[in-house]
């Protein structure tokens, strides 16, 4: 077999004039576009990545507003169930107070109106007690003993204070002012000198303004009347305060 050196020349410049071609009009322009895919890829892995990461933050971020929002819902949520409790309880306290205070005012109206009902059926019975005790000494006919109204009246005067005394013998100075013996029945002449001569030791300006006179609502005993004052020793009085004793409210007791 021949080898044609030229021929085997030509085929070897046309291979590398071929080389030269692909490498400068093929190779090196997909090359070229391979690096910028390549560029392309890497930054597009790299924005990826980026938006990963963002897309992560964003995502965290999300998550942490959203426990945020949640513990603020919790607390506010609690502080209301705080609020609702404290205003129960505080509604409840009022409720009770009001209920113990009406309790009270109920207890305080019922124990009033049992004192004023006492009150009347003590003083309906002290008057009919009174009203009783008088009828019965009116129609007895019982005589007083006026010798011991005497001692009692005088008795009273005498344990006055002395600037006391003064202003009854004051009382007497006027040409008009009148000293009366007040009983329930007449006194006799015997009696009435009796009167007389005691009272004169005891008041001297009553001399001569000694009037003796009767009044049957007494009952009995007596009473020495001056213009502004008055000594009473009489039944009547006696009866009176015993009735006021027996009307008195027990509270006052």
């Amino acid at each position: 077999m021949q080898i044609d050196w030229w021929t085997l020349a030509l085929q070897a410049v046309n291979f590398l004039v071929l080389v030269w071609l692909l490498q400068r009009f093929l190779f090196k322009p997909v090359k070229q576009v391979i690096e910028k895919r390549k560029a392309l890829a890497g930054k597009a892995f790299e924005e990826a990545a980026a938006a990963k990461a963002e897309a992560e933050a964003a995502q965290k971020d999300y998550q942490d507003k959203r426990s945020a929002l949640e513990e603020e819902r919790q607390s506010i949520l609690k502080q209301a169930h705080e609020s609702l409790e404290a205003e129960r309880a505080k509604l409840l306290d009022q409720a009770k107070k009001e209920a113990e205070d009406y309790r009270k005012n109920a207890l305080a109206d019922l124990e009033e109106e049992r004192r004023r009902a006492l009150k009347g059926l003590r003083a309906e019975i002290a008057e009919t007690a009174t009203g009783l005790a008088a009828t019965l000494l009116a129609k007895s006919g019982a005589q007083p003993n006026h010798a011991e109204v005497l001692e009692q009246i005088a008795g009273k005067l005498a344990s006055l204070a002395p600037e006391e005394q003064d202003r009854l013998a004051r009382d007497l100075d006027g040409e008009e002012a009148r000293l009366e013996v007040v009983t329930a029945t007449a006194l006799s002449k015997e009696e009435q000198g009796a009167w007389r001569s005691r009272l004169q030791s005891l008041l001297p300006a009553g001399d001569g303004k000694l009037h003796f006179t009767q009044d049957p609502q007494l009952l009995g005993g007596g009473e020495l009347r001056l213009p502004h004052a008055a000594i009473k020793f009489t039944w009547a009085d006696q009866l009176s305060a015993a009735g006021e004793e027996l009307s008195a409210d027990e509270t006052a007791q």
